[in-house]
């Protein structure tokens, strides 16, 4: 009686679409400006035709209207006239036999007109169109695997009459697809030739996480933060010289700061280029794959090595040294239930344990499924979160073993699971989102007692909060003293711990280590679990396995050797097991030793075990091992440059390119700038320092590609997130001064160096050589200012930088060098043909000094300068490289250094080697004027107070030169508060408000709002735009505090401008009048 379901509904030409189906009610059709009714042609000049449809229901007596046309009838045909160029809905009302139950069916029927150029579909051969396609979207990408090296596009045209083309060619043609980004563009023309319609795929191909060495111009092609070819490269608008990047990595590093990555110079408008020229360049060109057993592939063109990956895989043959391993590792370990896991327990109406695991097991599934993908953000439902699943399976586990306390393998999954929970927060930044949280976890709060305590001793002991860490841990041991001065060695035994605690945070372990020994965080109950399930089978090798694997996170590498060694005892076979041995072993103190060539063989067999996962795609986002094989490969490398006697093997150089690149691609995967990226950071920057070495050792005469490579890694420093720590400083300097070199006259080399030495100062300002930092980074700011203007490759390094200690040392080793390898070589010549001359040992005396004698021992003016001119080009980068590594690691210079300032000896009195090392010419581009040395000055005069003005004067500059600069506002602003808090604010007032503000604007917002509302400068007129700009940035809640003191201060009128201001509005607008009457401002 009611049923109004069509059984039928097809048209006449064309195709709905979605394909017919009695419960859809909506469809659409598109059709060409000329077509066929009832076997009729009607002329396209026409500019009305006809749709003929056919109609059959399910019930024999319901009554179909078509409303468009007003014609009641039954099943059968029906003809609909079409408009040239418009939409024609037509609605088909189906009235059941009841006479009340009414359902409509509508078709939106499109017909072209004859200057119409658009598509009706588009199909790919592979993958899909992002978004779904529709006529009238013309952008679209599309993600391949990396195997596929060809695309075959289909273009769906309305009217098989209207052409197009495929990047040029006509028809349905495979399309030939680039390493990373290929843009195909799909070329539609109307009939009549009028218009034109372009539609617009981006293809990527996954990239192939493998290093792959280009047959040429291997410098221009590589990334300058992976140290490897191109990958969908990405040019900087505007930067010169050309700053090109892959795309995963330079995303990642502009994604919250838009500055150029090499330079910090900021990046405005439409800065990002994608560069399909150059991909498709790269893609022509021919590559070669280093292998894992020393050799390489044979040459192929680049977009086909994906095709290729089977032929990658090439393990070299190692020795077995499963004969070394033993089972005996006794543990001592008491089985007990904590506290924090009884809080776990948390399942009341649920005691079977089968069940509990069943419902763990399902959790878990749903988890992953949930699991964060490409590093998007993801909105989660209320209790479905990833973090909600995984806190579901931890109870359940934890429930389980109630029952079951002495199942080792519910220890163990118990374990991986508050892992993963640990490894969920520090990559993804997930919580949970229903009420509660896992009882137990109260580790943050600990955390953030530790850290308090902390800042109170240092505070206690004259260092500031934020202070470098070195600093920070002087202070606390001072503490600790004291204390055992006074007899309180209980409380002396408490700031020791806190001491361990804090001095983790310098370490490359860093946090991770720390927490994976506390049984407050999730990774250190994991450790207890995993100790657990050991205890009751020591039997089992996955126990002994994960057991040793947190050792190593622990840095206790000596206990961790032996826990792996018993699971390989237990399993041979265990290639995990035996990385991490390797792994734990190459970080032990003093190295693996005699077992050298045995870590080798592990540590190499785990990276190609991770080269092989990428190549299939299987590399996981939360596999917790990724960190440590990456770490593995460092090792890997450092061991075999300390041993080249180690044959068939992969060369360490290319060892480290490919740590280089896989570094670089975690980093975008990483939601969270949590303890992970800390790591990954440190591993890439490894992965930079050895390369550089390398090449100063096989290539010094290469001085501009080492200048680049020491610009690239500097650049890196600056911008990582790791703590400030002595190795990151060392790092730092010995880069800086390996630039500075070779490249004495660039300004932004000469920057670098300040900068380097004035983070000395900052991280340990009682230090004896603190001052002579300090001094060392004016004179270097100095310098560069100097230089501006003036050709980046001149002949004499500026003479504020010729004074500095680490500079003169440089020279006398230099010369030092020099003069006994010219002394050896006295001592090789024969006897006779110095008696001929008279004069036996007249050369060494001096008496030949026309000879260039002089010049030799680095002697007294021009005549002696000259000759030694020529040479100097030679040994350039001999010097070059060992100067570098050692004062770097000193870290400390003498007190010459606070002469600086004043003015240093004379050209001519400087000895020869003073000149720059590089051999390029006079002839180059010059140094830019630039606000960064400015800024850098600025802040070294800023660190004494007797220098406030001279600084406040540099950082006026730096507005005058760069407004966008917020450091400078914001220090120069600091400087000033205390004393002249108005003058701060005018300061603040000079940033020029842009037109979209960004959340690093809403900071000189605040300060603006925040000194004013402190000094109640109410009637300010600066007060209204900048609490409006700063509501508008970060909600109105961020004013609260102020519109509570405006209003005891009856400001109604302030008030009703900001308010309206921030959401948009004119005080007068109605809504806004009724606001401001309830809350009795009017």
């Amino acid at each position: 009686m009611d049923d109004c379901d069509l059984e039928k509904l097809s048209i006449k030409p064309g195709k709905l679409t979605p394909k017919f189906d009695r419960n859809a009610t909506e469809y659409s059709v598109t059709l060409g400006h000329e077509f066929l009714n009832n076997c009729s042609y009607i002329p396209w000049i026409e500019k009305n035709c006809c749709l003929v449809f056919d109609v059959q229901y399910v019930s024999m007596r319901a009554n179909v209207i078509l409303i468009s046309e007003h014609e009641r009838g039954g099943e059968g045909s029906r003809t609909v006239e079409l408009k040239e160029g418009s939409i024609t809905d037509i609605t088909v009302e189906v009235t059941a036999e009841d006479g009340r139950t009414i359902k409509n069916y509508i078709i939106h029927a499109k017909r072209l007109s004859a200057t119409d150029a658009s598509l009706i579909g588009l199909k790919l051969g592979r993958g899909e169109l992002e978004p779904d396609f529709t006529p009238d979207g013309t952008e679209y990408t599309c993600i391949l695997p990396c195997d596929v090296s060809s695309l075959l596009v289909t273009a769906l045209v309305p009217d098989p009459k209207i052409p197009f083309t495929v990047n040029g060619e006509k028809g349905d043609v495979p399309v030939p697809l680039s390493v990373g980004n290929t843009k195909i563009e799909v070329d539609v023309t109307s009939l009549d030739g009028s218009n034109k319609q372009i539609y617009v795929i981006i293809v990527t191909r996954k990239q192939l996480l493998r290093y792959a060495k280009l047959s040429s111009d291997i410098q221009k092609y590589s990334c300058p933060i992976t140290l490897t070819p191109l990958y969908a490269p990405i040019t900087i608008q505007g930067s010169s010289p050309q700053h090109t990047f892959s795309a995963p990595i330079l995303d990642e590093f502009t994604k919250t700061s838009k500055v150029d990555p090499l330079n910090e110079m900021p990046l405005t408008g439409e800065w990002r280029i994608e560069d399909f020229g150059m991909d498709k360049h790269l893609s022509q060109m021919e590559v070669t794959v280093p292998l894992a057993n020393g050799g390489s592939s044979e040459k192929i063109m680049f977009s086909e090595l994906g095709t290729n990956t089977g032929i990658l895989s090439q393990l070299p043959k190692f020795e077995d040294f499963g004969f070394k391993y033993r089972t005996e590792c006794p543990v001592t370990h008491k089985l007990e239930v904590r506290g924090w896991e009884k809080q776990l327990q948390q399942i009341y109406d649920e005691t079977n344990a089968t069940k509990l695991i069943s419902k763990a097991e399902e959790s878990l599934r749903r988890y992953f499924e949930l699991l964060p993908k490409n590093n998007r953000r993801h909105q989660y439902d209320e209790g479905d979160s990833p973090m909600d699943h995984l806190s579901h399976a931890t109870v359940c586990y934890a429930t389980a073993l109630k029952s079951k306390p002495k199942d080792a393998n519910l220890h163990l999954q118990l374990g991986l699971t508050l892992e993963e929970k640990y490894y969920l927060e520090d990559l993804f930044s997930l919580e949970k989102t229903s009420a509660g949280e896992i009882t137990g976890s109260n580790f943050e709060a600990r955390e953030s007692s530790k850290s308090d305590e902390c800042d109170a001793i240092c505070q206690l002991k004259g260092v500031t909060v934020g202070a470098p860490i070195a600093l920070q841990l002087q202070a606390i041991d001072e503490e600790y003293h004291h204390l055992l001065d006074q007899g309180q060695s209980g409380k002396a035994d408490h700031v020791q711990g806190l001491y361990v605690w804090k001095s983790k945070q310098a370490t490359q372990e860093g946090a991770a280590a720390q927490k994976a020994a506390d049984d407050q965080s999730p990774l250190g109950q994991a450790f207890l679990k995993y100790m657990d399930a050991l205890s009751l089978d020591e039997s089992k090798s996955v126990y002994h396995f994960h057991v040793g694997r947190l050792l190593v996170i622990q840095g206790d590498f000596d206990e961790a050797a032996k826990r792996l060694e018993a699971s390989l005892g237990w399993n041979a076979k265990h290639h995990m097991a035996k990385f991490y041995l390797g792994l734990g072993l190459a970080l032990q103190k003093g190295g693996p030793a005699a077992r050298t060539k045995e870590v080798v063989s592990y540590l190499l067999e785990g990276m190609e075990d991770l080269l092989k996962k990428n190549a299939e795609e299987a590399l996981k986002l939360h596999d917790t091992d990724n960190v440590h094989l990456l770490r593995g490969i460092i090792q890997l490398g450092s061991l075999l440059r300390k041993n080249p006697d180690i044959k068939d093997c992969m060369r360490a150089e290319d060892v480290f390119h490919n740590a280089a690149l896989l570094a670089a691609n975690v980093l975008p995967l990483l939601n969270r700038k949590g303890d992970t990226y800390k790591q990954v950071e440190w591993i890439l920057l490894d992965a930079h320092s050895s390369l550089l070495e390398i090449l100063m050792e096989s290539r010094k005469n290469e001085t501009q590609l080492i200048a680049s490579r020491c610009f690239q890694l500097s650049a890196l420093i600056r911008r990582s997130t790791i703590p400030v720590c002595p190795d990151l400083l060392s790092l730092q300097t010995k880069t800086c001064r390996m630039l500075v070199e070779i490249e004495s006259c660039s300004s932004l080399a000469l920057y670098l160096l300040g900068d380097s030495q004035l983070n000395q100062f900052d991280h340990n300002t009682q230090d004896e050589n603190a001052e002579g930092h300090l001094e060392q980074a004016k004179a270097s700011f100095q310098a560069s200012i100097s230089q501006e203007g003036k050709s980046v490759s001149g002949d004499s390094p500026p003479e504020l930088l010729v004074g500095q200690a680490w500079w003169q040392e440089k020279v006398k080793g230099a010369e030092d060098k020099k003069k006994a390898a010219e002394a050896a070589a006295v001592k090789s010549k024969p006897a006779a043909p110095a008696a001929r001359g008279g004069a036996r040992g007249g050369a060494a005396r001096g008496g030949a000094a026309g000879r260039g004698a002089a010049a030799a021992r680095g002697g007294r003016g021009g005549a002696a300068v000259r000759p030694a001119a020529k040479p100097a080009a030679k040994p350039a980068a001999k010097p070059a490289a060992k100067p570098a590594a050692k004062p770097a690691a000193k870290s400390g210079h003498t007190c010459e250094a606070k002469k600086i300032p004043e003015p240093t000896p004379k050209v001519a009195d400087r000895p020869v080697s003073a000149k720059p090392l590089s051999p390029t010419k006079p002839e180059g581009p010059l140094n830019p004027k630039s606000h960064r040395a400015r800024l850098g000055l600025a802040r070294a005069l800023a660190r004494k107070p007797g220098n406030l003005v001279e600084s406040k004067k540099y950082y006026e500059e730096v507005i005058a030169m760069a407004p966008e600069i917020h450091d400078a506002y914001i220090e120069l602003a600091e400087m000033l508060i205390a004393n002249d808090p108005m003058a701060a604010v005018d300061i603040y007032c000079k940033f020029p408000i842009p037109d979209e503000p960004s959340f690093e604007d809403a900071y000189i917002f605040g300060e603006i709002v925040r000194l004013l509302m402190k000094a109640e400068k109410f009637d300010d007129p600066r007060l209204p735009p900048n609490m409006i700009s700063l509501g508008k940035l970060m909600g109105i809640g961020n004013l609260e505090k102020y519109v509570n003191i405006l209003e005891d201060k009856f400001k109604t009128k302030l008030l009703m401008t900001v308010y309206a201001g921030v959401n948009g509005k004119d005080v007068e607008d109605p809504d806004m009048l009724a606001f401001f009457k309830f809350k009795c401002w009017m």
